[in-house]
């Protein structure tokens, strides 16, 4: 599961990572990306990679309630062929979600999770639009696998973390020649360490909170 995430690299960092050929959102770096915020996302869109912005909790064309997408945050790889909340979006609307770590909770102690070097990344996503007769909205789920042997002494599962080589293939390739994006990897690429509880709270957002536990302090 990836219940959080952070992208604090600056735009340029992302465009220039990304190369989007179309930018349409208001960015600011954040250090504690929460279920139900905006964050940037990287889609496909007239064959034509764009940089936009995406709620975070994925809410089916199909659905009846805006609070469907409070539990869609994550979608198993295994599944996204067969599940109707993600069948349709894994066929036609993935997307790249941009990130430089991520935590996860060991117990009641959460963990930084991110590159040895500190680079940006892309995690595996899924969009949708729901449109309810007022403004569309859009929104995505992160795409999940096993644990690595790195992080599984954390978590059983992981956030499929995509090699820039894997990005137009992700964005564009037939859903069925893309199983092979889900094997765990980068055992010898990530670090963890654990850091503050006060990343519990999603509106906590500085870059403090992401440092080794114990070497900053915090009033509640």
């Amino acid at each position: 599961m990836c219940g959080r995430y952070t992208l604090s690299k600056s735009i340029k960092t992302i465009e220039s990572h990304f190369k989007p050929v179309r930018i349409s959102l208001k960015y600011f770096p954040s250090f504690n990306i929460a279920p139900s915020q905006i964050s940037a996302v990287v889609v496909n869109s007239q064959n034509q990679s764009q940089l936009t912005e995406m709620k975070w909790g994925l809410i089916p064309s199909w659905a009846k309630d805006v609070q469907t997408g409070n539990k869609l945050i994550n979608a198993r790889s295994e599944t996204l062929h067969e599940k109707p909340s993600f069948r349709e979006s894994f066929k036609n609307q993935r997307c790249l979600i941009p990130a430089d770590g991520f935590i996860e909770w060991k117990g009641k102690k959460p963990h930084y999770i991110r590159m040895k070097d500190q680079r940006l990344f892309a995690f595996a996503g899924l969009w949708s639009t729901w449109d309810s007769g007022e403004d569309p909205l859009n929104t995505f789920a992160i795409v999940t696998t096993e644990a690595n042997t790195k992080l599984s002494p954390l978590h059983s599962r992981m956030p499929v973390i995509l090699r820039p080589g894997d990005y137009a293939a992700w964005l564009s390739a037939d859903s069925n020649s893309l199983t092979s994006l889900f094997t765990p990897g980068l055992d010898d690429e990530l670090e963890y360490f654990e850091i503050s509880t006060a990343i519990n709270a999603p509106k906590n957002n500085e870059a403090k909170l992401l440092q080794p536990a114990g070497q900053s302090s915090f009033t509640f």
